[in-house]
């Protein structure tokens, strides 16, 4: 329960845009929606909700706008529309809060459903296409377009949650370098300690291995002063 209630603050402090326009699309797009059971092509012009799920095509892109900013999404990757939003550092805490109270050991499946609830876990989300692995990457492909359409902090944020329900993309050391470099960059020296920390235990190529490590010798250098 005390879990249960942090997750409703931290929610509660951290907006969400509330509908997505598709300004311009080339080949081909497609959008899973709450109340659909089926993969819907989008066209110029279509409204969607944050809960929709859309992905972009091989030899396709996707601009898209809400009121504050647009963004455009390239092939092979796919995303929550509610991850397309502007946070600053202390909501990018904030967030990385919650996905640690998420993560964290339960005791029981009564806690795991609670806070599955809360955070947004929908029910069309466990369509087969959109829980298989292979998804996961596509949705680590539009995480990391987040952060070069220059939202940075939503980029991590969702790394994290694509980690969380797609186990084995934790194993791929190139996506977790480049979202544990961005916490890296933005100061956040702890959070990054513990993912580079995390990776280390990982299959790595010499040159990842001597990145790491250095990252890691680096942050505590800095933690120490």
């Amino acid at each position: 329960m005390k879990n249960l209630f942090i997750i409703l603050l931290l929610i509660s402090s951290i907006s969400f845009p509330q509908k997505f326009k598709i300004d311009k699309i080339t080949g081909t797009v497609k959008a899973l929606t709450s109340d659909s059971e089926k993969w819907v092509e989008l066209k110029t012009g279509t409204e969607l909700t944050p809960n929709s799920i859309i992905v972009v095509e091989k030899n396709s892109q996707v601009k898209i706008n809400n009121e504050e900013f647009s963004v455009t999404l390239r092939e092979n990757s796919a995303l929550t529309l509610s991850s397309l939003r502007k946070m600053s550092t202390e909501d990018l805490l904030l967030a990385l809060a919650m996905e640690n109270i998420l993560n964290a050991p339960r005791n029981n499946g009564k806690n795991k459903s609670q806070s599955t609830a809360v955070y947004g876990k929908n029910e069309f989300e466990k369509n087969p296409v959109v829980s298989n692995e292979e998804f996961g990457i596509k949705r680590l492909n539009g995480a990391k377009q987040l952060a070069e359409n220059g939202l940075r902090e939503s980029a991590v944020v969702t790394a994290k949650e694509v980690y969380r329900k797609y186990p084995s993309t934790k194993s791929l050391a190139d996506y977790r370098i480049f979202f544990a470099d961005i916490l890296y960059e933005k100061k956040l020296y702890e959070e990054a300690l513990d993912d580079y920390t995390d990776i280390q235990k990982l299959n790595l190529t010499e040159p990842q291995k001597e990145k790491v490590t250095q990252r890691i010798e680096e942050i505590k250098r800095k933690l120490a002063k």
